[in-house]
């Protein structure tokens, strides 16, 4: 198997395809229409965002958690406290370098934050499975565990 600094197709993976949203029910992440306990990926790209929703319905939002769509500064908004802060990951699914996003909830910041760490400035080439994991008080959080290939 390739690493991901000796195969230049998998940087260009995001300019020959739209990614695919990736959604967790339960203890799995659903890719299209398949649903798997664990993702193998690299995370290429990590990006605050905001998403405000209402009667669960997306009301606003906000690509780098600064300025929104409708071109509202989130600082000045007077509904930001009722936002939703999240960390888009843009990533390649390893198994088949099919590209996918997913938007990380609030709990799951810190597994993020401790795989950083671990990865020191070279997150971008080291696999991980990320898994869907519940806390005591039954919130939903991603798991990063580096993988060993």
């Amino acid at each position: 198997m390739h690493s991901a600094k000796e195969n230049p197709y998998t940087m260009k993976c995001f300019d020959q395809q739209k990614p695919t949203f990736v959604s967790v029910k339960d203890l799995s992440f659903s890719v299209g229409q398949v649903s798997s306990n664990y993702l193998h990926v690299l995370i290429k790209k990590i990006q605050p965002i905001r998403k405000y929703f209402k009667d669960r319905k997306l009301l606003c939002y906000s690509m780098d958690a600064k300025l929104s769509q409708t071109k509202k500064y989130c600082v000045f908004c007077d509904d930001a406290y009722r936002c939703q802060r999240k960390l888009r990951l843009s990533m390649i699914l390893i198994e088949n370098l099919e590209p996918i996003v997913l938007d990380l909830n609030l709990h799951s910041f810190e597994n993020l934050q401790q795989f950083i760490d671990y990865c020191k400035d070279d997150i971008q080439n080291t696999p991980v499975t990320l898994k869907v994991v519940y806390d005591q008080e039954d919130r939903r959080s991603i798991e990063f565990t580096p993988d060993d290939i």
